[in-house]
């Protein structure tokens, strides 16, 4: 595992009694996990009565909180400031909704598990080696596993340059529409060697050539994003407004509500948003 960590710590608390029912210290934690939950739960509950808004990010000088609810927990996560909060989000819902569907039985409520626990810490200590488990394959280095999801992002990010190359005009001005990407590009390709391998041509941006064992997962990232942002900006700007929103509603929308998993997965989500509408 990376000794550069992007999650540093996670509690999941009840939400009315302040009660630490799982926590974990990855890194750059010095403090008592059971003593901060009480502060953690009773800020929700501050902003929440004095603003009527749900808290959802808290930053520091060097970290930031973010925050998921139900109606009777809290699950919160401490992040470095370079994470995605996005992504970040998607864990936090993902393991709350784990928490309801495996650990609360069938024939009880939350409130109920909640009412008989008697804070004994092992009670569940399953649900907490499911949270280590998640963060770790997360932070995960192990080379297999980086190339398999930097697989996975660069499939996604091609089903979108796709999408958006799809826009309908002249071969003029599909011409004039690669050059203009190719010439944005080119200084991207030049400073981030993961996208010295990208073709640009007639037939497109051709990613899914990336060797993914010798590519740096978050500079191709990065690289990934901006090469959305070029293609997205430069085919409105050729195309025209209603050419470039009829490509949204006929292209882009149908792979984005199928594939609606990985791109919430890898954060991709926001970029959708940004650079798309």
């Amino acid at each position: 595992m990376s000794d550069k960590r992007t999650i540093l710590g996670i509690w999941l608390i009840e939400r009315q009694t302040g009660r630490n029912i799982v926590s974990r210290a990855y890194s750059g934690i010095e403090i008592d996990m059971d003593l901060i939950a009480p502060f953690l739960s009773a800020t929700h509950t501050f902003i929440d009565k004095a603003s009527h808004e749900n808290l959802r990010i808290i930053d520091t000088e060097n970290s930031r909180y973010v925050w998921q609810e139900n109606e009777h927990l809290l699950f919160v996560m401490v992040v470095s400031k370079a994470a995605r909060v996005g992504h970040m989000r998607f864990i936090l819902e993902y393991g709350l909704n784990e928490f309801m569907r495996k650990v609360v039985p069938a024939e009880k409520t939350v409130e109920n598990v909640l009412n008989d626990w008697h804070g004994n810490p092992s009670t569940f200590s399953g649900f907490g080696n499911f949270v280590d488990e998640l963060v770790t394959q997360y932070e995960e280095t192990d080379e297999a596993l980086v190339a398999g999801k930097t697989m996975d992002c660069l499939e996604v990010y091609s089903h979108l340059y796709r999408a958006i190359l799809k826009v309908k005009m002249d071969k003029k001005s599909r011409t004039k529409l690669i050059k203009r990407i190719r010439e944005l590009a080119e200084p991207i390709q030049a400073t981030n060697t993961c996208l010295s391998e990208v073709v640009i041509d007639d037939g497109g941006v051709e990613v899914l050539g990336i060797d993914v064992y010798n590519a740096n997962y978050t500079k191709l990232r990065t690289g990934l994003e901006d090469l959305l942002r070029i293609i997205a900006s430069s085919a409105k700007e050729v195309s025209g407004k209603t050419a470039f929103q009829n490509m949204i509603f006929d292209h882009a929308m149908p792979y984005v509500k199928r594939d609606l998993g990985r791109l919430e997965t890898y954060a991709i989500l926001d970029d959708v948003i940004r650079y798309l509408f």
